[in-house]
């Protein structure tokens, strides 16, 4: 991290350092029933054709039926593309482009886990980016943005993709997950309505949840960090700290889901500029190498990451330490962890000496290796594939220096 930085209670002091941050969503909308702010935004705005891409976990539900109220009620026309609440594919993406063109939409609804947003964020670029889904992969290509408006309405506290100018889908047949940026892929408006999560179930919450306390606490410590930053990451880990063990406990409390939400979506804002490490580094592969869910790739490794990285977070390690009620912010992570039923060992998913070696290798290939606190080499990335091996209930990993 910056050396410029030093942190107090999660406050930052910094008497110089340079920055650049980056936030593209235009607005964030927090209410209970906000769902319903739909219709006012589109007879305002004249939007008169609306395509919903929604989770099929809603599909032809009590949601869909009064997404059609609402739409009636504005004088547009709605209609519905379903997508696998699965891990997005280029398939996935192709097919929802197809939806869009031939509807031509003027305003655009995303509701659903991260997928389901990064699938209708990357299918909308292709209208005004014409061609196959894998032309627009990678960072810094200039885009043709899209007239549509662009509403997105997260059902999970977790990727923070409503305000994320990223996304990450997997190639169809391959082992390769393809990375999209540009800021014109961000949602204009992103809508936080606790009621859309109430129905995650206790799994799904822990999971997503935990990809957020990820992307809190590693752009926290990330040597992009800044002023800017540190705030919405310190705001964020504090808040799912608290609240996301009530949420995973009692489903149905939307003061729990609110904060929740709210987090994930400061988390995403945070690395957007500040980017994130090395458990970000070891999940991609994990997903697609070994097929596990992004926010459990995640929870598998965070902790004996954040052990490797503790030799050099001073101030912040004692602050994140603090926070979680632990001796180490690793053992803090693994209490966390464990809360959430998600103290599982990295050896039920990569059972063999190859494959966790495949692992370490795939992980150092990472562009975020460089934002990571400490540096590491192969060697240390080995021991941090063997510190996650096995369930640790609150302990701190067994991580060798």
């Amino acid at each position: 991290m910056n050396r410029e930085t030093r942190m107090t209670n999660g406050e930052s002091t910094v008497a110089t350092q340079d920055f650049s941050f980056l936030h593209s969503a235009r607005q964030v909308i927090h209410a209970v029933g906000g769902i319903g702010r739909i219709g006012p935004l589109a007879k305002e705005r004249g939007l008169r054709s609306i395509v919903c891409v929604i989770d099929r976990f809603f599909s032809g539900g009590s949601l869909e039926a009064r997404l059609r109220e609402i739409a009636a009620a504005a004088g547009a026309r709605i209609v519905f593309h379903a997508v696998s609440g699965g891990e997005a594919d280029t398939d996935t993406v192709a097919a929802c482009r197809d939806a869009l063109v031939q509807a031509t939409p003027d305003l655009i609804v995303a509701i659903g886990g991260g997928s389901t947003l990064d699938a209708a964020k990357v299918a909308r670029m292709l209208l005004a980016n014409p061609g196959p889904v894998e032309a627009i992969a990678g960072a810094g290509k200039a885009m043709q943005p899209h007239a549509s408006l662009l509403v997105a309405l997260p059902t999970t506290a977790g990727s923070g993709a409503e305000v994320s100018e990223s996304a990450i889908i997997s190639k169809s047949g391959a082992e390769l997950k393809l990375i999209f940026r540009s800021p014109e892929m961000t949602p204009q408006i992103a809508i936080l309505d606790p009621e859309l999560a109430v129905s995650a179930p206790a799994k799904v919450t822990a999971e997503s949840g935990f990809d957020a306390v990820t992307h809190a606490l590693e752009a926290y410590v990330s040597n992009h960090a800044s002023p800017m930053t540190d705030p919405f990451a310190w705001s964020a880990l504090a808040a799912l700290a608290r609240w996301l063990p009530i949420s995973y406990r009692e489903p149905r409390d939307l003061a729990a889901r609110s904060h929740c939400l709210i987090a994930a979506c400061q988390a995403a804002i945070a690395f957007n500029s500040a980017h994130l490490g090395l458990a970000h580094a070891l999940s991609a592969p994990l997903g697609a190498l070994f097929h596990v869910g992004h926010g459990l790739g995640n929870a598998l490794v965070l902790p004996a990451v954040t052990a490797f990285n503790e030799p050099v977070l001073g101030e912040k390690g004692q602050a994140i330490a603090a926070l979680l009620g632990a001796v180490t912010p690793s053992a803090g992570l693994a209490r966390l962890r464990a809360e959430l039923g998600l103290d599982i060992g990295l050896d039920q998913f990569v059972p063999d000496r190859r494959g966790r070696e495949a692992l370490a290798l795939a992980a150092m290939k990472s562009g975020q290796l460089r934002m990571n606190p400490r540096l590491a080499s192969l060697d240390d990335m080995q021991r941090i594939v063997e510190a996650a091996r096995a369930p640790i209930g609150t302990q701190r990993p067994p991580f060798r220096e």
